[in-house]
């Protein structure tokens, strides 16, 4: 291979590197860079150019750098404790002590706050009164935090231990089994044998028996858990389709979606006060149509969904 044949390789190994830099693979572009290297020592006998291996020195080293601040970022950033206390006091509307603070924790979570939101649950499981609420939503922070593995651990000490009477166990083994199936995970959760399964609300009985049934106002206690949902738009560029997210949180007839930046067309096309007229509501047990109105949106500012939207919607009746 002759000096030109040498340098002509040298530069493409060269700016294939930098494309692969620009595009964030930092590894694909160090052993690329390393390539580049090891053909100038391997024809140095040729190459009148002697800055060449130099050039490429430097640009490792600079490249090393780059890679050795991202594997030291911290994989989450969270907001001050001071933040998350306004959070937690500002949409903490009930009267009630424990539901207040039910709502507190909930809120840190629709911020991104998973690892404090979790804390909180951990220390409401031990309050009567929330105990089964707070333990799905200990469910759903180690599903944002993909770290559900920890979260059929836990189900397995609780399953293990008499925290839980046998009747909200099984409500939890319901509720958590749903989203291990929904999102295509192969483990069954340990049951309790001869134990009733959880009766259906009046909502998730009148679908069972009659498909279709008149419009009807919801009352908050009537909601059962909605595992995901699917919205049909009649405007903007997805008007007619038909869009499927899983449920991050849910308080009553309030559902929280955790939605990707990459859907910002559809997220400006749900407006505050924009009534929803075709929603499909899967749980466990159910399916069910019905409407729902978008009450609050906002975009995630630190931790592991930086980036991502938070969306509220409340179900206002059913079809």
């Amino acid at each position: 291979m002759n000096e030109e044949d040498v340098k002509k390789k040298v530069k493409l190994y060269i700016q294939e590197a930098d494309l692969y830099q620009s595009q964030g693979l930092l590894n694909e572009a160090k052993e690329t860079y390393l390539s580049a290297g090891k053909l100038v020592k391997k024809h140095e006998s040729v190459l009148k150019n002697k800055n060449l291996l130099k050039m490429i020195s430097k640009k490792l080293q600079a490249l090393k750098g780059k890679i050795d601040r991202v594997e030291n970022e911290p994989e989450t950033v969270n907001l001050p404790k001071n933040v998350q206390d306004i959070i937690k006091n500002k949409f903490a509307f009930s009267q009630n002590d424990d539901t207040g603070a039910l709502e507190g924790a909930i809120a840190l979570a629709k911020f991104g706050q998973f690892e404090a939101a979790l804390g909180e649950f951990n220390e409401l499981i031990n309050r009567d009164s929330i105990r089964v609420e707070a333990a799905k939503n200990i469910i759903r922070c180690h599903k944002a935090l993909d770290t559900i593995d920890d979260a059929v651990a836990v189900y397995q000490e609780w399953f293990d231990s008499d925290f839980f009477t046998p009747d909200q166990l099984n409500k939890l083994r319901v509720f958590f089994q749903g989203i291990l199936d929904g999102q295509g995970i192969d483990i069954k959760l340990s049951e309790k044998p001869d134990i009733a399964k959880p009766p259906l609300n009046d909502a998730a009985e009148s679908e069972a028996e009659t498909p279709e049934i008149a419009d009807s106002e919801l009352d908050e206690e009537e909601i059962i858990d909605i595992s995901s949902v699917g919205i049909t738009l009649n405007e903007g560029p997805k008007k007619g389709e038909t869009i499927e997210y899983d449920v991050s949180f849910q308080a009553g007839s309030v559902i929280n979606l955790l939605i990707s930046s990459d859907d910002k067309a559809f997220m400006e096309t749900l407006r505050t006060g924009v009534m929803l007229n075709e929603v499909q509501f899967y749980s466990p047990i159910a399916m069910f149509n019905g409407r729902a109105v978008v009450s609050s949106k906002s975009e995630i500012e630190s931790g592991p969904k930086q980036g991502y939207y938070s969306l509220d919607i409340k179900v206002v009746s059913i079809l």
